[in-house]
């Protein structure tokens, strides 16, 4: 009779410890599959801040333009030919909120006729200041963007 007891004690505990009598276990879904390529809030300037998700995102570049336009207009860009061009500059804002300056993508006529932009692009960059970072699931991430600036000189 002891032995019985001790049968059924150990195909009780055996079947609880499995989750075959726990509904628990069979209504948890997990979602362990993570798009690294997308965030789920995007970088933020102050001003921008307590705006819906898309509005966010027109502010972020209206703001970042118009911090870069009002940079770049202090400078007199003198040519000899008219420039009516794209620059393509390609940003990380670090998870700090820091802006740095990946890479500047621009056709050798505009370097050949403005020498100096790559050193004011560069200074114009430091000059803007630290955002709220992007986040993806809570934790503040590193992000890419590719600002194009449109060049007419005349």
């Amino acid at each position: 009779m002891r032995f019985f007891y001790v049968i059924f004690f150990i195909v009780i505990f055996t079947s609880l410890s499995c989750g075959f009598l726990s509904e628990d276990d069979k209504n948890h879904n997990l979602n362990t599959v993570i798009d690294y390529t997308q965030v789920d809030v995007s970088p933020t300037f102050k001003n921008c801040k307590n705006l819906s998700i898309k509005k966010n995102s027109v502010c972020f570049s209206e703001e970042i333009h118009k911090r870069m336009q009002a940079s770049l207009i202090t400078y007199n860009f003198v040519t000899e030919q008219t420039i009516n061009e794209t620059v393509l500059i390609d940003l990380l804002i670090d998870n700090k909120g820091n802006f740095r300056l990946k890479k500047i993508t621009a056709s050798i006529a505009i370097k050949n006729q403005l020498p100096k932009l790559d050193s004011v692009l560069r200074s114009a960059i430091k000059k803007l200041p630290r955002i709220t970072p992007a986040f993806k699931r809570g934790i503040p991430v590193t992000t890419q963007y590719q600002l194009p600036l449109k060049f007419e000189v005349y």
